[in-house]
């Protein structure tokens, strides 16, 4: 009787078997036989492996099946929007893009990755609000207690402790991973439930490789529990819960794992000229593949091999599910194949009606396109060269901690000025806002409230919020992080954008209370527009204005929060989670206007598909290093004035907006004179109206510009070129300048000056040095002692500056360089001139 082999070779043999893929299944079917064979005959051994192969080859073909039922409904649904867009007179050619990211005043009606991404991440990190505010960063970027953290390590691995806290939190983390694993599998998944799983490890490739596979397999295999291990070969555990598995397929299983890891997945991969790329809808299982026997075992692995503390590691995890999910949601299990098919599907559209221009349009959105999504996946913040992407993001980080001390300076005036726009445009009140970000910062119950909703601030679980929503995402070393985290913490910039955007999600949510008594069609066409844009439809709002899904604060006040409502409602639970996603992006999405952050598609267009560590990568990456944020306000308030319905009101936006953001830009103006130690400056417009030109540069993001009004040098010394370059350049010219002026120096005979030029380059370039509260004193106290202590002629300098300062710009100092204490108060009554 023939064999499981000689019956592949038979199909192989008559053309109903792929000859690799036929291969493939005889090897696992010889590897299997020869393990059974140990302890079985051969026959009962051959048997053995049979069954196994069937039942393991049974469970892929059902993954498979699950994903591509998911795919397909993604087709139809994506040929359906298309054809909608079509019908109701909106170019289709924006589709690609706006399935990433919402294109303000468009018409097209549909879910975009970025904000269906953020509403999981808010939702998510709502549901594990104890974890964030017990145990997430301090100003040091440390726990904030270590302890209980490690307690919480345990309950996740069912080890009790004892800790009623720490078994909460553990409990929570649970429920989440939970909710979006079952998410995850809806929408194409395929993820089994682990009980007591413990935290997903991350593997530092560097470090699997130092070790070599004999180290790391002698340090791995015995903290690993093999009854929670799969084989994929049978679809069994490699042994029973007690025994220990065959040495021989463990060495082969850890082989391939390391060697799928330390290779970045290519030992299994062959080059190709194949559109796509990795399908999402097994992605997160391949995570779990390892299972430790305890917390101390993990501890131990991502100790010696991870990347991530156990902190870092729940919440990366959650934060790659909503990456994942939305990803899947949008453009199905496999969002490039998704996003390919929505872009001939247009080009379909365009090629029967014989549209050249449409075709045209369509394959520049369409590139466009792709490079946003992979910025969302992150294949485009993949490095080049992981050394130099290092060394340039480090260098970005050190300069942000250095000079983004006293942006808290800028950032409310402007923040102010948006938000009062974004929520006039929704009819909300600007003043409630206003009136909830001074309860959020000043009263630990309105953030409690806040929190119980399900608005957690974006900090807790993102140390690198602040700086996101300047630079964008980075790729940067750990420390350099830290830094830059350190001084945006310290400055009050995390805080304060963390409590705008609170705020105005929670007036929003009250606003959508206040309308919950109106028919959809009885609603504010602007607010019923913003819900009709993301798809929520007539049914569905009647579905969310009940009373049962209404958050009531302690105060009495009613809140529709998606968060609050999901759990509440008596939709089917599928249905529900949808339609709180929905409102959720909604919200973040006009969000994003009152409170504007580095947008994807802002990004996107600025650095392209550049790589980091590569020549184009690191020079876009320093030349919009402060530029991506004014990007992004400027293409917000673009389309939302271009979405006005006639001239005259945009006009009148535009005049008020632009306005309203120079007005903020002098005060922030002013506020940085005051903190540097100086007099307001002459803002009357009949004797300076240069001021007014600056504080219009300042309130529209592009203050650095401003300085050139007045000056040929910006603030940091350096010219138009080097601005436009961006600050890594203006510090590499800095530091070449200083060192190729004292080599001339030193050659000539001549007295150097590097002891002055490193003093003003510390002044300049340490981390911390702007800090708004303690610039001037130390500035003043310490880094102006050292330059009269190496540099005789500092006095006359600083003497000469203070002259063609008060030339240029009409103000003096009420603390001069080189003074140890201010010399008099600041005289405010120049701000108003003569």
């Amino acid at each position: 009787m023939p064999n499981m082999f000689d019956c592949i070779q038979a199909a192989i043999d008559g053309g109903e078997l792929d000859p690799a893929k036929g291969k493939f299944a005889q090897d696992e079917f010889l590897q299997l036989t020869d393990r059974y064979s140990a302890n079985y005959p051969r026959d009962i051994a051959e048997t053995m492996a049979a069954d196994d192969l069937k039942l393991a080859t049974k469970k892929a073909a059902t993954k498979r099946r699950h994903a591509t039922i998911a795919q397909l409904q993604t087709m139809r649904r994506m040929k359906a929007l298309v054809d909608d867009t079509v019908a109701a007179g909106v170019d289709p050619t924006l589709l690609p893009k706006a399935l990433l990211s919402p294109i303000e005043g468009s018409g097209i009606v549909a879910e975009n990755v970025r904000f269906t991404r953020d509403a999981l991440n808010d939702q998510f990190h709502g549901m594990l609000n104890g974890l964030l505010s017990k145990h997430s960063k301090n100003l040091v970027g440390s726990s904030r207690d270590q302890a209980g953290l490690m307690n919480v390590v345990h309950e996740l691995f069912g080890e009790t402790t004892g800790d009623p806290v720490a078994k909460n939190i553990a409990d929570a983390v649970t429920k989440t991973r939970n909710r979006a694993r079952s998410l995850f599998n809806i929408h194409g998944g395929d993820m089994g439930k682990l009980e007591n799983y413990g935290i997903q490890h991350t593997h530092n490739q560097h470090k699997l490789r130092t070790a070599g596979f004999d180290a790391w397999r002698t340090r791995v295999g015995d903290a690993l529990d093999w009854s929670r291990i799969e084989d994929h070969r049978t679809g069994k555990p490699f042994a029973a819960k007690g025994d220990s598995p065959s040495p021989a397929a463990t060495e082969q299983f850890l082989r391939k794992v390391y060697d799928n890891i330390t290779t970045g997945g290519w030992i299994d991969r062959a080059p190709s000229m194949t559109v796509g790329g990795k399908a999402l809808y097994n992605q997160h299982s391949d995570a779990r593949i390892l299972h430790f026997k305890s917390a101390d075992d993990w501890m131990m692995y991502n100790n010696d091999f991870g990347d991530a503390n156990p902190f870092e590691a729940i919440v990366s995890q959650l934060n790659g599910f909503s990456r994942d999910i939305a990803l899947m949601r949008v453009l199905g299990p496999n969002p490039k194949l998704g996003l390919e098919f929505m872009i001939q599907s247009v080009q379909k559209h365009a090629a029967v009606r014989l549209d050249g221009e449409m075709e045209i349009r369509l394959n520049k959105r369409g590139k466009e396109a792709k490079t946003m999504l992979a910025h969302v996946t992150g294949e485009a913040n993949m490095p080049l060269d992981t050394v130099w992407a290092n060394f340039f993001a480090g260098t970005r980080n050190i300069l942000t901690g250095a000079q983004l001390g006293a942006a808290v300076l800028t950032a409310p005036a402007s923040d102010m000025v948006t938000q009062s726009f974004a929520a006039k445009n929704l009819g909300m009140s600007p003043t409630n806002i206003f009136k909830n970000t001074g309860n959020l910062i000043s009263k630990h119950a309105t953030r409690e409230t806040a929190a119980a909703m399900g608005y957690v601030a974006d900090t807790l679980a993102n140390s690198g919020s602040a700086s996101a929503r300047y630079l964008g995402d980075v790729w940067a070393p750990e420390l350099t992080e830290k830094i830059t985290d350190f001084v945006l913490r310290a400055s009050g910039l995390s805080y304060w954008t963390d409590m705008s955007r609170t705020a105005f999600k929670m007036e929003f949510s009250a606003h959508l209370a206040r309308n919950a008594e109106r028919a959809f069609e009885d609603m504010e066409p602007a607010l019923r527009g913003a819900l009709a844009d993301r798809g929520i439809t007539a049914a569905d709002w009647d579905n969310l204005r009940g009373d049962a899904g209404m958050f009531v604060a302690p105060n009495g006040s009613k809140f529709l929060t998606p968060f609050h409502w999901l759990e509440h409602t008596d939709l089917p639970r599928a249905e529900a989670e949808g339609l709180s996603i929905k409102l959720h992006s909604v919200i973040l999405e006009q969000m994003d206007f009152a409170v504007p952050s580095v947008s994807l598609e802002g990004r996107s267009a600025v650095l392209g598909d550049t790589k980091p560590g590569s020549f184009s990568g690191e020079l876009l990456r320093s030349a919009f290093m402060y530029k991506n944020y004014m990007t992004t306000i400027m293409l917000n308030q673009y389309r939302r004035t271009m979405s006005k319905p006639d001239i005259w009101s945009r006009t009148r936006y535009f005049a008020s907006l632009a306005t309203g953001l120079t007005l903020a830009g002098g005060v922030a103006v002013q506020l940085k004179e005051v903190a540097k130690g100086r007099d307001p400056r002459n803002m009357n417009p009949f004797d300076n109206p240069k001021f007014w030109a600056e504080a219009g540069f300042q309130g529209g993001g592009f203050g650095i510009f401003g300085d050139f009004i007045r000056a040929e040098q910006n603030r940091m010394g350096g010219g138009i070129a080097e601005t436009l370059a961006g600050p890594v350049v203006g510090m590499a010219s800095d530091v070449l300048g200083a060192a190729v002026t004292n080599t001339g120096r030193a050659l000539q005979g001549k007295e150097t000056m590097l002891t002055r030029d490193l003093t003003n380059m510390a002044s300049r370039y340490v981390p911390g040095s702007t800090l708004w509260y303690t610039r001037l004193a130390q500035q003043r106290i310490f880094m102006d002692t050292l330059h009269e202590a190496f540099d005789p002629d500092a006095v006359d300098y600083w003497r000469k500056q203070e002259k063609r300062r008060a030339k240029t710009y009409d103000n003096g100092s009420w603390w001069l360089s080189g003074d140890l204490a201010p010399n008099r108060a600041p005289n405010f009554s120049n701000a108003v001139g003569r």
